[in-house]
């Protein structure tokens, strides 16, 4: 899709930056690798500006309330890395939040242009229309980690890499399509199937910060931030956590944190802009070994 496309001007280079600066890295007696897993309990934000068809202004669609996705769901998290030496190291993680719900009577009518810009098309959803909504999001996150600052208490990590989101938004049911200005006389075919799926990478820059304040007992705080603007799409990404971790005998570690998430994307089209933001926030918890 065109998001991909364009996208793809950065995803390449900042790989390729990537790979080259770890390339002449090569202390194998202080390599090791670090596993992590777990999970958090989620409470979700998301939604898309729309236009009311009573007054003609846009207002934010919120896809909890308005459209009955589940607010709190339990989100699984994997993440693996590799460290080079004391210094350089390579990471990824994935997590993921997959929710569909029926709104068998929609009490906020309103209307959308396709998040595509390149297809011209403008759906309506009626007053007391029944409508399945899909939304499902995937996030990656690949990058390089540099220790750039470590004594005895404090450890202080800075990060460049990109988060990777895989998008899945539908909507099924009773769907009208607009119509030289005249909305919910023509229904879309086949099947009342309104659906886009878009990847949006984004590029973060990061700290990771470790203070050791007691034996095996630690404070751990992680930060990222991004906001970008390619051709028609621009996009924020804010990434927040802290906690405190135990540490069991130098290898395996217990980490209780709290955390929150953000993105937004805006896609500008030939007449209007769509804009849709995801977030969460809530307790976490990862168990990881290291060797």
């Amino acid at each position: 899709m065109q998001l991909n496309a364009k996208f793809n001007k950065i995803w390449m280079p900042l790989l390729l930056a990537t790979g080259l600066t770890l390339s002449p890295i090569s202390s194998a007696d202080e390599s090791r690798f670090k596993i992590a897993v777990g999970g958090f309990y989620s409470n979700s934000d998301s939604g898309m500006d729309v236009t009311s068809p009573l007054t003609d202004k846009e207002f934010q669609l919120d896809f909890e309330t308005d459209l009955e996705l589940v607010e709190s769901e339990f989100l699984p998290f994997v993440e693996v890395a590799y460290w080079f030496n004391d210094q350089h190291g390579i990471y990824f993680d994935w997590k993921r939040l997959h929710r569909d719900a029926t709104n068998k009577n929609i009490t906020v009518p309103y209307e959308f242009d396709h998040p595509n810009p390149d297809i011209d098309e403008t759906y309506s959803i009626q007053l007391g229309a029944e409508i399945t909504t899909t939304f499902n999001v995937d996030i990656a996150r690949i990058g390089y980690g540099y220790d750039f600052y470590k004594d005895d208490q404090w450890d202080l990590i800075f990060t460049a890499g990109l988060h990777v989101m895989w998008l899945e938004l539908g909507f099924e049911g009773e769907i009208g399509a607009c119509v030289d200005d005249n909305c919910g006389i023509v229904d879309v075919d086949p099947d009342s199937v309104v659906f886009t799926d878009m990847t949006a990478p984004l590029p973060d820059l990061g700290l990771l910060a470790h203070y050791q304040f007691a034996d095996s007992w630690s404070v751990t705080g992680h930060a990222q931030y991004f906001y970008i603007k390619i051709d028609d799409i621009k996009g924020e990404l804010i990434d927040l956590s802290g906690g405190i971790e135990y540490n069991f005998e130098g290898k395996f570690a217990a980490d209780l944190s709290y955390k929150y998430y953000k993105v937004t994307a805006d896609i500008e089209g030939q007449h209007t802009t769509t804009s849709i933001h995801y977030g969460f926030h809530g307790p976490m918890l990862t168990l990881s070994y290291e060797f």
